[in-house]
């Protein structure tokens, strides 16, 4: 059975430790899946287009299954609905969050060309950050004896960080591609960034830090590109 290798990183987040942890681990491909998370938008996008397509051409050159996930918050648009409630007040003061997907009778998502869902690859709606929270993706990984997702996507402080940490709640190993998500200063407030970190800033930084020791591990667009290119080499 074919197999990938990938060096990995994570934070030792312990006495004695307090650094960066590197690994190269070892997966059967079959148990493998890349999970594309709210990539959806026509509008061009240097991360999207430089990292996160060339990671997802790879994926598809090793046959990995391919799942996407996109927001449909037409599932939820009601009055009543709490999240819009709180985004209200924190997105956009004055008024509800989900009231324009109230008024959307259909709603496909759009991709640029490079990044759209191929045939036979899902596309899962769903409603909040969580692309496990009431959808079907954990029933379809699982179906295919998936146990590891290497993960790329927006944003690192909501959609994709929750998704991740649900993942590792359903016993999935998670290996996110950190070039493959916001770049860095652009998920920051005025108050957070921060020049001189290589983040840009303090949320990317605490995000990218709390991940690395909490909830999986990390790699690079062009180092999950090279693992993929010695896999195809060594078959």
């Amino acid at each position: 059975m074919a197999r990938i290798t990938v060096p990995v990183r994570y934070y030792k987040d312990y006495k004695g430790g307090y650094d960066y942890g590197y690994e190269d681990l070892t997966f059967e491909l079959s148990e493998c899946a890349f999970l594309v998370v709210d990539v959806d938008g026509r509008t061009p996008n240097p991360t999207t287009e430089h990292f996160i397509a060339p990671a997802l051409q790879a994926a598809r050159g090793v046959r990995l299954r391919i799942a996407y996930v996109h927001n449909d918050l037409r599932l939820v648009a009601d009055p009543g609905n709490i999240v819009g409630e709180v985004w209200g007040k924190t997105k956009m003061p004055g008024g509800n969050a989900l009231e324009s997907w109230a008024r959307r009778r259909e709603h496909t998502p759009e991709y640029l060309d490079c990044v759209a869902p191929g045939k036979g690859e899902r596309n899962f709606p769903k409603w909040i950050w969580s692309g496990f929270h009431d959808t079907f993706l954990d029933q379809h990984l699982r179906s295919w004896g998936t146990r590891t997702l290497f993960v790329v996507g927006y944003s690192r402080r909501a959609c994709l960080h929750y998704t991740c940490a649900e993942a590792v709640g359903r016993n999935y190993r998670v290996i996110l591609l950190r070039d493959c998500s916001n770049a860095p200063g652009t998920i920051e407030m005025p108050d957070t960034l921060d020049d001189s970190l290589p983040e840009g800033g303090w949320v990317n930084r605490i995000t990218l830090r709390n991940f690395e020791h909490l909830i999986g591990y990390t790699t690079t667009s062009a180092e999950f590109v090279a693992a993929c290119s010695q896999l195809k080499e060594s078959v």
